[in-house]
């Protein structure tokens, strides 16, 4: 049985705490699980620093991550939760395995953003309510569970291309201001992108899911 000590980092919004990326690295390196609240996250954060698997949870709420966030390759046997946070450069959660809880919302994007060739065991994996100015890409990933993407705006190319959802895809309210790529869905429930509201109209080619559309 692991068990973890909890470090908490938070700070009143008058007055940010500014965080060094190296340290959250070497936090969770020791092994310490990591909630951290209203905080400037400074320098590049590479998760791959700590080795190819994390067991403690993270938790970030309302940070504003300054360089790139990189987890390439990893295994999260914990939670990964970025709750309303502000993401300034790119991010990159490419060939990820998550086994604990997943959670995004409320977060804006201001770069290229891809979570793809990912395997989310969670029962419920949620980018709600986000924001992205540039490309979102969740390509060729599988979630094992229900993937939430409701009331989010995606301003560049958006692509779910190859991706399985075991669950229900719930999309409704969503505002897809570029291109939306499709092809290949596979939703074993139900696709519903209810008052969605598509720029450019969406790929859906060789897609395999009950798709729900405007009314």
């Amino acid at each position: 049985m692991w068990f973890f000590i909890l470090v908490l980092i938070t700070a009143c919004n008058a007055e940010q705490t500014i965080v060094k990326a190296d340290e959250i690295t070497k936090i969770l390196a020791s092994g310490k699980s990591l909630q951290i609240k209203n905080a400037i996250i400074d320098g590049n954060l590479d998760f791959g620093k700590i080795g190819n698997r994390i067991d403690a949870d993270i938790h970030f709420e309302k940070c504003i991550f300054k360089g790139n966030v990189m987890a390439e390759n990893l295994r999260f046997y914990g939670s990964v939760i970025f709750l309303g946070n502000e993401f300034q450069k790119e991010v990159d959660f490419q060939n990820v395995s998550v086994f604990g809880s997943m959670n995004f919302s409320k977060s804006i994007f201001k770069e290229k953003t891809a979570f793809t060739n990912m395997t989310v065991w969670a029962k419920n994996s949620y980018f709600s309510e986000v924001k992205a100015s540039n490309r979102f890409s969740l390509d060729a990933s599988d979630f094992h569970g229900n993937l939430y993407l409701m009331d989010s705006e995606f301003a560049g190319l958006f692509s779910l291309q190859e991706v399985f959802v075991q669950g229900n895809l719930q999309s409704s309210n969503a505002k897809f201001g570029g291109s939306t790529d499709f092809a290949m869905l596979n939703v074993l429930r139900r696709a519903i992108f209810k008052y969605a509201n598509f720029k450019n109209e969406p790929d859906f080619s060789v897609a395999k899911a009950i798709v729900e559309l405007n009314p």
